[in-house]
């Protein structure tokens, strides 16, 4: 699963998971398969200059691409399909209601996952203007009928029973698992939505049938009873935990105009109120085909894919792709710090100033995070973590909360026990400085860092699974599935002195935001006390 680039592994164990699952915003849907399934048998291993010739694509009439790379050391074959919308794409609102997109698709079409569909249609239409009659009621607040509101909230159960006994419980995930499927799963971040699994290669038309079916016309069946898990999802991941409190407050303090600040899984008076009529209204903007892209890796054949393609995913929506988000996040004027008392695990956030992907500095910072915090042979790990003895982890990355728009390098480090954690913030910051100001990067170290990138791609592309991700992710966000490879490329090109100017030009007090868990002695003696 990868949501957005791997960057918080955190504190202790416990730590680390809460955080990465903090990022990814939105979890494996309800009634998809398990997301720990076995992986799809790895291809042999191949050079990435090879590779890249190996790969096909084609378009069909309505905008839709298909990237296919045809590997026949297995009888099986993965597949990623990733739309051009996360929760960047949202409005104020009916924030949230891109990740309910992936509830949604595993809720089937109108000949999987129902008994009747025919006999459906008008319970569900029913349900909505149940839901609609309670909405109006509730939004008089003050002013609404205390009776009227108990018999508009009884009317609408009662039309939500109707309809789901019209479901068939799991039953898209059922076809799939029964025909072999595996890794069946889904993610929600903010820049794209992507869907995948792995079947046999015998099984190319099923999934066609399945895919395409529900990516054109999917049935938004249950849609309440899965907002109501994604309303208790938020308050177990951000409300009842510190560490993804602090996630909330450090996201959307660091953007205050950009929708990247709507931290993902949306705010919990939108989760609350948004319609499946908006639902559907966000799926029919977004789910055209000119806004996604699906890449098929592993046994099939080009002209299999073209022709089940033609037959199963020509019926997906022409209209044009919805425009960019134009909004530009003002310029950063000042440091931004939130201190959360709690008497959990202290815990370090910074944030300072990136660019989007496509920028041409970018690989500088991806460099400049991995030299600095990206394992046991960064600066920032041997100095405070190994020598110092400060913190039990420090890690950092770019590309957060997302990378299609400018965004942060953050760093996110754990104090040691009995370490003050604005002490160790103040000794991080030393530490940098001292990389930008006394002892820069080596020509030996980025030579190392080149060396690590390169085998990690490999590593990534040898799984069919990870390829077809990577290749479809890539044509989504940068345009086309190539820079993938260029980035290969752009990386080896590197300069010490490209790494510094980057890390230079973005590391400012004024340019950054800061966010720590810190008891509350420790927060009393910030202030001044109260």
């Amino acid at each position: 699963m990868r949501p957005r680039r791997t960057l918080p592994c955190a504190a202790p164990a416990l730590a680390c998971a809460a955080v990465l699952a903090i990022a990814a915003a939105a979890g494996a849907p309800a009634g998809a398969a398990p997301a720990r399934r076995a992986a799809a048998p790895a291809a042999p291993r191949t050079g990435l200059e090879s590779l890249e010739r190996q790969v096909k694509e084609f378009t069909l009439p309505n905008g839709l691409k298909f990237i296919v790379v045809e590997r026949r050391q297995s009888p099986v074959f993965s597949f990623s399909t990733v739309v051009n919308a996360g929760s960047a794409d949202e409005q104020v609102g009916t924030t949230g209601i891109a990740h309910m997109m992936e509830h949604m698709a595993f809720k089937g079409t109108s000949i999987v996952g129902t008994h009747d569909h025919a006999a459906e249609r008008p319970l569900l239409e029913a349900e909505e203007r149940a839901y609609e009659a309670l909405l109006a009621e509730r939004r008089k607040g003050a002013r609404a009928d205390t009776a009227a509101l108990r018999r508009l909230e009884a009317a609408f159960a009662a039309a939500q029973e109707a309809a789901r006994a019209k479901v068939v419980s799991n039953g898209f995930t059922a076809v799939l698992e029964q025909n072999g499927a595996t890794g069946l799963n889904a993610f929600t971040a903010d820049d794209i939505t992507a869907y995948y699994y792995s079947l046999p290669s015998n099984r190319l038309e099923l999934w066609a049938l399945m895919e395409g079916g529900r990516m054109q016309a999917p049935v938004f069946r249950e849609f309440y009873k899965e907002r109501d898990v994604v309303i208790e999802e938020r308050r177990m991941r951000y409300e009842s935990s510190p560490l993804g409190r602090l996630f909330w407050e450090f996201i959307t303090t660091a953007f205050v105009a950009h929708p990247y600040g709507f931290g993902g899984i949306g705010y919990p008076s939108d989760l609350r109120t948004f319609s499946r009529s908006e639902g559907e209204a966000f799926y029919r903007r977004n789910y055209v085909a000119k806004n996604m892209a699906v890449a098929v890796v592993g046994d099939v054949a080009l002209d299999d894919v073209k022709r089940v393609a033609e037959i199963y995913w020509s019926g997906l929506s022409d209209a044009p792709a919805p425009p960019p988000v134009d909004t530009v996040e003002p310029e950063q004027k000042a440091e931004r710090r939130i201190l959360l008392e709690d008497a959990a695990q202290s815990y370090i956030m910074i944030g300072w100033r990136a660019p989007a992907a496509t920028d041409p500095t970018y690989p500088a910072f991806e460099a400049a995070a991995s030299l600095l915090a990206g394992g046991d042979f960064a600066r920032l790990h041997k100095t405070l973590v190994k020598e110092k003895k400060l913190c039990t982890q420090i890690q950092m990355g770019v590309g957060f909360p997302g990378e299609k728009y400018p965004n942060l390098l953050v760093l996110f480090a754990v104090p040691a026990a009995g370490q003050d954690p604005l002490a160790v913030e103040a000794e991080i910051h030393a530490a940098m400085d001292e990389v930008m100001n006394d002892r820069p990067f080596t020509a030996e170290e980025l030579e190392g860092y080149k060396v690590r990138v390169r085998s990690q791609k490999i590593a990534q592309v040898e799984q069919n699974s990870g390829l077809a991700l990577a290749l479809a992710q890539t044509q989504m966000i940068r345009g086309d599935w190539r820079e993938f490879f260029r980035d290969a490329e752009r990386v080896q090109a590197l300069r010490v002195d490209d790494v510094m100017a980057a890390l230079r030009g973005a590391v400012h007090k004024s340019k950054r935001t800061v966010a720590m868990i810190v008891p509350p002695k420790t927060a009393d003696a910030a202030e001044g006390g109260r």
